[in-house]
């Protein structure tokens, strides 16, 4: 797996199967319209509210004061002398009408809407029941009670206490009404009765709901607007988003020759540039992987998984590995007739034959010297896998020189043992390799290996042999050998040279 990518079975981007409702535009589009809409009813409710009041308070000012002038030219003296029907002949009754009748033309009330009550008792701290004194009706109702809607009580109050006042909205039978009322002094200056004068509303409410119901549909239209708008940059953010989600899945597959195709200035066209600048230099980095060798590849992202900064000087592991060498024997003589193109070329085909079995067997090249490989097995059956992997490259090189009419061959060493992995070199250019005793004698019986033949540590033959069938018969000669830099000498076996 490569260094860059994580488990793309454990962290894939799940673009299949991705709900609309789980959209971050889709969620800011429907909040920003709820919003808009609460914030719409809330501004239209308060309006209305005022608007309400408003005219409210100013028929209930224009009602005090047409009360407020007009009460002042009633003689309350001449209340006393009508007491029912019977007094509506009464010059008292007419003087007082004539009153009436001059303030309703004048401004434009209605004849049932301005009449005069009297308390039943002026006792303070009573209740106070009223009775209807004058009235413009034809139909006089002079003595009947009147009981006044409770909206009425505080105007009744402060009028009974010399102040003219208006009272709040408010409804009956006959339907919304607002109310102003004055005092009436007798001779003494006691207040006898109160002028009332009433005003219909209906009209001019019924104007206000009609108006706040058109506010209310012109914000649910806008809404619906809104929402349409919104399901318009829903898909069109995102078409986007899900495009530049495939630059991401395309870095976490490794495809750096995917490109982001997103024209524009805005922010997110601006987001897949920088994105495919990054694939670019991802696709650099990922070239350079291939010059890294797996060790190395897993070394690097052990560090990183366990939160260094960087990769350290002091990076070292002592392990039990299998190390392999190859190296293609008569290659100097057959260069002489090649130039440099020509000889790079037909090496890399050789090691690129070996490189595809090393692979297979789970082999990671440490470095190439030349024609050379060094290459170290590590994990479960590491010499059984080292061993099959070296049958095969020797069978494979045999195939090559069929197929190219050549006669190059490889020796390959293989040994066993601990080796120390870590990092060589300096902070600017560092290597992680592998030293010790055991790579210098993979390198000594890989130098003592003739073309075409397999010399392995006794060791190593020893764990191959229990999973490698007719491992003997391949690796037939046993022997002893002194080799440079060893003391003792080495127990190895050998297999059959190719008869070039």
């Amino acid at each position: 797996m490569s260094l860059l990518s994580s488990s793309s079975n454990n962290s894939k981007t799940k673009l299949d199967g991705f709900k609309w409702y789980q959209s971050y535009v889709f969620k800011f589009s429907f909040a920003f319209g709820i919003i808009f809409l609460l914030l719409n009813l809330s501004l239209i409710s308060s309006q209305h509210y005022f608007k309400r009041r408003e005219v409210a308070r100013r028929f209930g000012q224009t009602l005090q004061t047409i009360v407020q002038n007009y009460a002042p030219q009633i003689d309350g003296d001449l209340l006393k002398a009508i007491q029912n029907n019977q007094d509506h002949n009464k010059a008292e009754f007419k003087t007082i009408k004539a009153v009436l009748e001059k303030a309703q033309a004048l401004n434009q009330l209605d004849r049932d809407l301005i009449y005069i009550l009297s308390p039943t008792t002026l006792s303070p701290g009573q209740n106070k029941t009223w009775r209807f004194k004058v009235m413009l009706q034809e139909d006089t109702f002079i003595g009947d009670e009147y009981a006044p809607p409770p909206k009425l009580a505080s105007a009744y109050n402060k009028a009974l206490g010399g102040h003219p006042a208006y009272s709040k909205v408010f409804y009956d039978d006959h339907g919304a009404f607002i109310s102003a009322v004055a005092p009436i002094y007798d001779h003494s200056g006691q207040i006898v009765a109160l002028l009332e004068a009433d005003f219909r509303l209906k009209d001019y409410l019924e104007t206000l709901e009609q108006s706040y119901i058109e506010d209310i549909s012109s914000a649910l239209i806008s809404l619906l607007l809104i929402l349409l708008i919104s399901i318009w940059m829903y898909r069109r953010l995102n078409q986007v988003i899900f495009t530049l989600l495939k630059g991401t899945q395309a870095i976490e597959n490794e495809d750096y020759n995917y490109q982001i195709k997103l024209k524009g200035k805005d922010e997110l066209s601006i987001l897949a540039s920088a994105l495919n600048h990054v694939l670019s230099r991802l696709k650099e980095r990922h070239e350079m992987l291939r010059f890294l060798p797996t060790h190395t590849q897993d070394m690097i992202k052990r560090v990183l998984h366990e939160g260094e900064q960087k990769v350290q000087l002091s990076e070292a592991r002592d392990l039990d590995v299998v190390v392999f060498e190859s190296d293609i024997r008569g290659f100097t003589a057959l260069s002489e007739h090649l130039s440099p193109s020509e000889t790079i070329a037909l090496i890399n085909r050789y090691i690129e034959l070996q490189a595809e079995y090393l692979i297979k067997y789970g082999g990671s090249i440490d470095k190439y010297m030349g024609d050379a490989v060094l290459v170290v097995f590590e994990g479960e059956h590491q010499e059984q896998r080292a061993v099959a992997c070296a049958q095969e490259i020797l069978a494979a090189i045999e195939n090559l020189n069929l197929e190219l009419s050549r006669s190059i061959q490889i020796g390959i060493g293989i040994s066993s043992g601990h080796v120390v992995m870590g990092n060589m070199g300096c902070e600017a250019r560092m290597e992680h390799t592998v030293i010790g005793p055991t790579v210098n004698l993979a390198a000594r019986l890989c130098s003592q290996a003739q073309s075409g033949e397999l010399v392995v540590q006794k060791r190593v033959f020893e764990k191959a042999k229990t999973s490698i069938k007719h491992l003997e018969n391949f690796l037939s000669v046993e022997q002893e050998i002194t080799v440079k830099g060893f003391s003792v000498p080495v127990s190895v076996l050998r297999s059959q040279p190719t008869e070039n």
